[in-house]
């Protein structure tokens, strides 16, 4: 008996109603409110009334116009074909007309009959009736068993009846029972990694399910621009990462957690510090990106914070296919997919972690007995007399009291910090309502005590996906996250100065005194005090993120192919970052007298509202004629921002109560404030044809409009073109290269930008004076009055800067995956970089110039990625990829003074090289001097160039740097530097990943190895660093492995004087005389104080085992996974940067006083119930 079913199940009576029937109570409220708030009710009245159709068939059969019916309809038939001649062939035309109108067409002149009930329709011959065929549409149980392509089990996979919420998972063998399905039901059939199958039921009870890994699948979608594409018919260079590979690192920090792992993507972690989130990150070296979050565009930060464990993939646009996105795209785009729910079984998952943290390089200081006995040697080595008597050291030396050690960092600074996450989601649904909602919990400690640094969020997001009606989808998604960052009241880099240049022969309290704070040198500060947030203060910062986006989607039944969608959105944030200080009294530390008073009491609040709202309309188009494929996307865009900031202060005397400002004195009151708005409107195309999958195309047309800008100026157009040669679809591959699985040549051409500049700079109207910007009038010759200030020079033609960009691409996969691959070469020029003229005016003029679209700067380099997968048995298997990266800078034109000889330009000149001016280390590399090792005695300084200026040689010792006189003058100097192609500061132009990925029976192994190179670390060797560290008492360890002489009591200057060779120059407490102070910071840089800073990092590893089935089925879990995991386990480096870290940020002064980069060790579990 062959009977006729349709996937729709959807009945007549309320839909809203049936709905919450199918779904948890917890959702039930969720979607009563969604339905409210589009305002769409359902009648109660039957479907086969009310569902006008509309067909013209000539010449078909029944059996095909049936299906014709079935399709565009919900209806099911169900009949007898014993009874039923389907294979008859009729002619049918219905405009608006009924079922039954169609049916009394198709049916006329036979004895066939039909009996509607709702949307399933009995066909039956009238002399037998209907008690045969709905006999056969009551429900009946199967049974099954599903594996995996060799033939293995698949262990808790998910069988469920589409559109209904009945179903099972399978058992330890793959097998699965289910009943109360009826015959012409359709089962889904899923399993995180492979292909979701739908199997039609079909009247059968016994199944044998195979299923397809994703990895095996042809029709894999990437996300782009405003929708999703095959992969296989991508043009642009667009690389993805899925959720199992973001999760295989573990932090807090989603951009550490993709490190490594995309080929174009380059980062550069700064710092560890607990609640910062500051990575340098940018695609092909160019600035910080555009972050779309389930299309919407976001703020940098919100992508930062955002909870690994919802994710479900990410994608990154890095050529013209960012063009799409026009403004503020030039940078490429990161395009974040947050996970859905899905038509299954619900599944309540929870992922914990436990984490102890220390840093992965920390420099230490000498105990004050050997600083003493250094700062001798700095003065003798300086021609200066000795500091400390004999008598002074051998008190240091026995620790007599008040003559001890007291080493800041290990009093002040735990060894190891603890950091745990947890996360809880609930995921599933049928094919009318798929909800997913998850919360999270993270909380990461800092190192330093008393508790005064750590960072703390909670993340809550929720997906509900309903089918309001046939083609009609609405989408509400609502994320929210409260994070709370507490620090010292100072910036940790002034906290941590202060451990590493305090006089380390002072203790932290007078001597006598168990709570006299000492007031200790250089910077009378005391390291206990400043760590304790009840005596010095703290700084504590909140935020409240939030969004909620609801999207509504209709395909047009009467245009196949086509889509229509309307997107809303509103997000935003409210920062409330507060800083309380506190005064105490200083003590002498031997005398426990008063000294001073440190700080002052006071409480202030920093109040920040940011606010977005974002609108779309969307229409999408595909459709395919024969070979020939087409689709296109239009797209009309507006969005909206408002930022207020109102800031506030007050001191308080007497004694602190509550960190609010109006229990402080009213009358010490200070407050500012400000408002920023933006508007800004777009309207986009794309088309895209192919032939046969063979021939690809892509245009893309995008008109943006910014309110920055003078009206003739306000608009601007970014096209973009793409095309692709799928090669291994041709005849000529298949037949005689077989082994090639794909193989397409791409290339791309677009422009797209960004607003920059000042807004309303065209408006020639007075400004408000403010005594920070020093904007007023002086009337009586010494006091400035402020007032309003008359426009400068005002110009309209300032615009947007247009980023062109070419790229050819090559993908390659061997062997069915064996051996896969891309390659990429691109150029990405920015033309209308802000600058101002440079133009000789007289003093009096009284004005500055406006910014203009004047220069212009390259961004050039290549991509390759690398990767092999497979199975070795059907036990083992093996996932393998390596990506590498460079990027080369270059000035192209630049506004400057009209150079005044080939001299002039190549020390000071930017245009069209990749370093700017010997003054300025910007661009992609800095001025250096070369050497040629080191002096190994002062009779060598006879013969040498003079290197002390009128000193001459007499202030040189051995150990001393040997510079290359490149001039030949016979003077070391200026004139003597190269550019360099490396440079402090920078995220490294090259970068570099290994992905190992292993799974053995119940156990998955993932290694992730990364790099960088092509950049220096610029420690300024004569700030707190303690070579020639001025006047701080503090000596780094590593400095002990220098020049010296043989015996303490000789003279360095004296030329018989033996010394003994070391790493670093003789110690000194100043450079008079010398060149000794080679870093970057300065001119005069030499390649040992700017370490190459090239490091190999075993980035990530992480161990996992899942138990067996029969042991967690017994307790009701479905699966259970324990894991332990390592974060920035092990780095390969220049033996300069031992104990630093060469992907630290060398911060202010290039002092080294970042906050460490951490390295973790992590357990954890994730269970599926």
């Amino acid at each position: 008996m062959k009977k006729h079913y349709c996937i729709q199940s959807f009945r007549a009576k309320s839909v809203l109603m049936r709905c919450m029937k199918k779904i948890p109570l917890a959702m039930r409220c969720t979607l009563f409110m969604l339905f409210c708030l589009v305002g769409m009710t359902f009648a109660n009245e039957g479907y086969a009334q009310k569902t006008m159709v509309n067909i013209a068939l000539e010449n078909k059969t029944v059996d095909e116009v049936l299906t014709e019916l079935e399709q565009g309809t919900e209806f099911v038939f169900f009949y007898n074909n014993k009874q039923i001649d389907v294979k008859r062939r009729v002619s049918v035309r219905a405009n608006n007309k009924t079922i039954f109108k169609v049916l009394d067409e198709v049916f006329k002149g036979t004895n066939v009959d039909y009996k509607v009930l709702d949307r399933n329709i009995i066909l039956y011959d009238k002399a037998v009736g209907t008690e045969g065929v709905q006999a056969a549409m009551q429900s009946i149980t199967v049974k099954g068993t599903v594996t995996d392509a060799s033939g293995e089990p698949v262990i808790g996979a998910s069988i469920l009846v589409k559109g209904t919420s009945n179903g099972v998972i399978t058992d330890i063998d793959g097998n699965f029972t289910l009943s109360d399905v009826a015959p012409a039901a359709t089962l889904l059939v899923s399993y995180v990694g492979y292909k979701t199958q739908e199997v039609r039921v079909g009247g059968k009870t016994s199944f044998n399910i195979v299923l397809a890994e994703d990895a095996e699948v042809l029709d894999e979608v990437v996300v782009v621009g405003y929708g999703v594409q095959k992969k296989q018919s991508l043009t642009g260079a667009v690389t993805a990462i899925t959720s199992e590979n973001i999760q295989t690192t573990k932090s807090e920090n989603l951009i550490n957690n993709i490190q490594g792992k995309m080929p174009g993507l380059m980062i550069r972690q700064k710092t560890g510090e607990p609640g910062t989130f500051d990575n340098m990150i940018s695609i092909r070296g160019g600035g910080e990106p555009l972050i779309v979050i389930d299309g919407v565009t976001r703020e940098y930060e919100e992508f930062a914070q955002l909870n690994s464990e919802d994710i479900e993939n990410i994608s990154i646009l890095k050529d013209a296919s960012a063009a799409i996105y026009g403004m503020n795209s030039a940078n490429g785009v990161i395009i974040v997919t947050t996970k859905q729910g899905a038509s299954e079984k619900t599944r309540i998952s929870y992922s914990g972690l436990f984490g102890i943290k220390h840093a992965t390089g920390m420099e230490e200081t000498v105990d004050a007995y050997t600083f003493r006995l250094m700062e001798n040697e700095m003065s003798r080595n300086g021609k200066k007399a000795e500091v400390y008597s004999q008598d002074i050291l051998d008190k240091y030396k026995r620790g007599e009291d008040g003559y001890q050690d007291w080493d800041w960092i290990d009093m002040y600074m735990n060894k190891q910090a603890f950091a745990t996450n947890h996360t809880l989601s609930i995921r599933g649904g049928n094919e009318k309502v798929k909800y997913f909602v998850s919360a999270g919990y993270n909380r990461d400690n800092g190192l330093l005590k008393n508790n005064v640094q750590y960072y703390e969020r909670f993340t809550f997001r929720s997906n509900v996906t309903a089918e309001l009606a046939k083609g009609l989808t609405m989408n509400v998604k609502v994320a929210g996250r409260w994070n709370q960052t507490q620090r010292p009241r100072e910036d940790f880099m002034w906290t941590f100065k202060t451990l590493l240049v305090n006089d380390r022969g002072v203790g932290p309290y007078a001597m006598g005194s168990a709570n006299h704070y000492s007031d200790i040198a250089p910077e009378s500060k005391n390291p206990a005090a400043l760590v304790d947030p009840n005596v010095d203060g703290y700084r504590r910062n909140r935020g409240v993120n939030y969004s909620a986006d609801f999207d509504l989607t209709w395909k047009v039944p009467f245009v196949e192919g086509l889509s229509l969608g309307i997107v809303g959105s509103f997000n935003g944030n409210n920062r409330n970052n507060s800083e309380l200080q506190k005064s105490y009294q200083l003590y002498d530390y031997f005398t426990d007298q008063p000294t001073k008073v440190y700080g002052e009491n006071r409480y202030q609040n920093t109040m920040g509202i940011f606010q977005k709202l974002y609108g779309r309309a969307q229409a999408n188009y595909a459709n395919s004629f024969g070979k020939h494929n087409i689709s296109a996307t239009g797209v009309v865009e507006v969005s909206g921002s408002r930022y207020d900031e109102l800031f506030g202060r007050r001191l308080y005397d007497g004694y602190f109560t509550n960190d609010i400002l109006n229990q402080a004195d009213a009358s010490t009151a200070t407050n500012s404030g400000y408002r920023n708005e933006t508007r800004l409107a777009a309207y986009l195309v794309r088309a895209n044809y192919d032939y046969a999958g063979k021939y690809l195309l892509e245009l893309v047309g995008r008109y943006d409009g910014s309110y920055r800008y003078a009206p003739g100026h306000r608009w601007a157009f970014f096209p973009s073109v793409s095309a692709g040669w799928r090669i291994s679809e041709e005849r000529f591959i298949k037949e005689g290269l077989p082994f090639v699985s794909n193989l397409k040549l791409r290339a791309s051409y677009g422009k797209s930008g960004y607003d920059a500049g000042n807004p309303f700079q065209y408006v020639a109207a007075y400004t408000q004076g403010e005594t920070n910007m020093e904007k007023g009038y002086v009337l009586d010759g010494n006091k400035l009055t402020m007032g309003m200030v008359a426009p400068g020079v005002v110009l309209d033609n300032l615009s947007w800067v247009v980023t062109k960009t070419a790229n050819i691409g090559v993908d390659f996969d061997l062997w069915n995956g064996k051996l896969f691959g891309t390659v990429e070469v691109y150029r990405r020029v920015n033309d209308g970089l802000l600058a101002s003229r440079i133009m000789d005016i007289p003093n009096t003029f009284g004005a500055s110039f406006p910014q203009e679209n004047i220069n212009s700067e390259e961004n050039t380099g290549f991509e390759i990625e690398l990767g092999t997968r497979g199975k070795i048995g059907k036990d083992f298997s093996y996932n393998i990829s390596a990506n590498y990266s460079y990027t080369r800078f270059k000035f192209l034109d630049i506004e400057h003074n009209p150079y005044q000889s080939s001299m002039d330009r190549f020390l000071n000149g930017y245009d069209h090289r990749t370093i700017g001016g010997m003054w300025n280390h910007s661009g992609g590399g800095m001025w250096i001097q070369k050497t040629d090792g080191q002096f190994q005695n002062i009779s060598e300084f006879e013969r040498a160039p003079l290197y002390g200026g009128s000193n001459g040689n007499s202030m040189m010792l051995p150990g001393a740097f040997r510079i290359v006189d490149r001039n030949g003058d016979g003077v070391i100097g200026y004139d003597d530097q190269l550019p360099e192609s490396r440079r402090a500061g920078a995220n490294p132009p090259y970068q570099f990943g290994l992905n190992l990925g292993f799974t053995y029976k119940s156990f998955d192994l993932n290694i992730l190895f990364q790099g960088a190179a092509g950049y220096v670390i610029g420690y300024a060797n004569d700030d707190v660093f303690g070579y020639g560290s001025k006047t701080n008492p503090t000596l780094m360890k590593k400095y002990m492995n220098r020049w010296h002489t043989a015996n303490i009591t000789d003279d360095p200057y004296n030329p018989a004087t033996q010394w003994v060779s070391g790493k670093f120059p003789a110690l000194r407490r100043d450079f008079v005389g010398t060149q000794d102070n080679g870093n970057s910071w300065g001119v005069g840089a030499i390649p040992f104080w700017n370490p190459n800073a090239t490091y190999l990092r075993l980035k990530s590893l992480e161990l996992g085992y899942t138990l067996p089935k029969n042991l967690t089925r017994k307790v009701g879990i479905s699966d259970l996974r324990v894991f332990v995991n390592g974060f920035n386990l092990l780095t390969f480096c220049n033996s300069l940067l031992k104990d630093a870290d060469p992907e630290r940020e060398e911060r202010d002064w290039g002092a080294s006083l970042a906050y460490p980069l951490m390295k973790s060790y992590n357990i954890g579990l994730n269970i599926n119930f």
